[in-house]
């Protein structure tokens, strides 16, 4: 995958995608999965907004049997299945666990029932999946035995808790690339740092974007008969550069914390504790609430806090006050063993959508529902937007509003596969085996712990990693500090796969700053090797590794 802008201005693409999220990268791989041509944009690097922001887990809707919305859990079922299918070495089962207390909606009994009625409406949950990815059945447990795994918990009137299976995304911003790879590889033209400008248009017609190479400075108009709008907490901003009509759309801060060590081992928690939100009157009330708490690689991952938000999307940042007020919820309830700010080592914060604040109490009412909306009803012709609310549902919702590309472009849907295909680094038969033969193949070249890695990481793509030490075996190192990732790796994000900064390479090529700041050793081998690669001087090497340490400053 490279970033040729001559590529984006050379042709008029049939949909040109604005915003590489999510929603995005799902949509540029359904649409050129089913024949279109597809150029996809974002004005920093992909997956590098909210779409960072994540718990890591892919949900199967569980909750939504509170509110017994079938709809909306059958739908998750069925995405959780398709990335657990098109995704295997990225994708895995994650057992979960909500404790129960006293004997009435939070009960045990209550939850036997759920735990019955999530089997029978994921009834086909395991269709076509992997043998070592199925998920099993829920079922409750004692008292005794939710405390062996969750041993820190409120204990008063806690009877036992529920067990049930999720699903858990080894790598997000990997899987976010396979979708824009898998995009790439199939004729679509997608380019990293490229900003929207204002639109092309002819009458009330939108014809493509003007836009600017945010490295070069560069103006470029890329054509388009539709412009699919996925900007996520940037939509109405994309909208207004178009006088087009704004949505209406509130959004909601969601933050979600990373703990530098590993407080569960082997299930994710749903633990109770107490919060306080402020009434528009300036009262504060206090309330309780579910937060999850997720092991992850060798950390913890605690989310999410909500507030709304009212300023330009593009001045998010994350305050003190803000930290410390969630870990006072987290450690309400998680009382017997406190989690202390220092051990914060990272912390993800993107956008929501949400419908207002409810007046009683003062929280924020996310959005529960995705939106597609056709601009020719506000009379911008060749117009869409897509207003997202979840990470799990992403790729449905792309192909519904790749369907109505079709249509505005006088066609019939072409059925969707993105289903079905599994992704670039997903062509995986059979995953057990596939890791024996790729431990057995790689235990001449690294170490086991290495060779796990570049398996879990680029799966059934890892032999692109050999190829570069093969033809260069200094790349063989360890980046200096690491204890997994090689030197190939980086030289491979940056030749394969559009690394262009400092931080695309911690973050998103690679795992090296997914859980915090990866220290001064990793960042400088990686600069220095990038400014090889790129032949950037010590003064471009200063401001990228300065560019990083200020995405970690918060909390450092």
């Amino acid at each position: 995958m490279k970033r040729d802008l001559k590529k984006l201005t050379d042709q008029t693409f049939d949909v040109l995608i604005v915003g590489g999220g999510i929603y995005g990268a799902t949509a540029a791989w359904d649409a050129v999965s089913r024949g279109l041509s597809v150029a996809l944009i974002e004005k920093g690097d992909f997956g590098g907004a909210t779409s960072a922001n994540s718990l890591k887990i892919v949900h199967g809707g569980l909750r939504y049997l509170q509110t017994l919305d079938i709809g909306r859990m059958r739908e998750s079922i069925r995405e959780r299945r398709t990335f657990l299918r098109i995704a295997p070495h990225l994708v895995y089962p994650l057992s979960c666990l909500m404790p129960t207390y006293g004997h009435f909606m939070k009960g045990r009994e209550v939850m036997i029932a759920g735990m019955l009625m999530n089997d029978l409406i994921s009834f086909d949950r395991n269709f076509s999946v992997d043998p070592a990815k199925k998920i099993p059945p829920g079922k409750t447990i004692s008292k005794k035995a939710c405390l062996k795994i969750i041993p820190y918990i409120q204990q008063q009137k806690l009877t036992g808790g529920a067990l049930w299976t999720d699903a858990q995304m080894f790598n997000s911003e990997r899987l976010l690339l396979s979708f824009v790879l898998s995009a790439a590889r199939k004729g679509a033209v997608p380019a990293n740092y490229i900003q929207a400008e204002g639109f092309l248009k002819s009458g009330d017609r939108i014809e493509g974007i003007l836009a600017r190479d945010v490295l070069s400075g560069d103006e470029l108009e890329i054509r388009a008969k539709v412009v699919l709008n996925t900007c996520g907490g940037w939509v109405n901003s994309f909208l207004h550069k178009a006088d087009a009509d704004t949505l209406d759309m509130k959004l909601s801060t969601a933050m979600n914390l990373v703990i530098n060590k590993p407080i569960l081992k082997e299930y994710a928690a749903g633990i109770t504790g107490n919060f306080k939100s402020k009434r528009s009157d300036g009262s504060v009330y206090h309330g309780r609430r579910v937060l999850f708490m997720t092991p992850w690689r060798h950390v913890t991952v605690v989310g999410t806090y909500h507030r709304p938000y009212e300023a330009d999307p593009d001045r998010l940042h994350v305050t003190e006050a803000e930290v410390e007020d969630f870990l006072e919820e987290v450690n309400s309830a998680w009382p017997g063993s406190p989690i202390k700010q220092d051990e914060i080592s990272f912390v993800h914060k993107g956008f929501l959508p949400m419908d207002g604040i409810n007046p009683k109490t003062g929280e924020v009412n996310l959005t529960p529902h995705f939106r597609i909306i056709d601009h020719r009803k506000t009379q911008l012709r060749g117009l869409i937007s897509i207003i997202g609310v979840k990470y799990t549902t992403a790729r449905d919702v792309s192909k519904r509003a790749v369907d109505l590309v079709f249509r505005i472009l006088g066609q019939k849907p072409v059925k969707s596969i993105s289903h079905q295909t599994q992704l670039f680094g997903g062509e995986i038969d059979g995953f057990d085996r596939f890791i024996a033969e790729g431990m057995d193949r790689l235990s001449s070249v690294c170490s086991t712990e290495v060779s796990m890695h570049l398996i879990c990481n680029y799966g059934s793509e890892y032999p692109r990693l050999l190829q570069i030490i093969q033809s260069e075996p200094e790349m063989k190192a360890l980046v200096t500090g690491s204890s997994e990732v090689l030197t190939a790796e980086v030289v491979h994000g940056i030749r394969e796969e559009m690394a262009v900064k400092l931080s695309d390479i911690l973050l998103r090529r690679t795992d090296l700053g997914s859980a915090g700041y990866p220290g001064h050793p990793v960042v400088q081998h990686c600069a220095d090797v990038m400014a090889k690669e790129l032949g950037w001087d010590s003064f471009r090497v200063k401001d990228e590794i300065d560019a990083v340490k200020a995405i970690y400053s918060m909390i450092r």
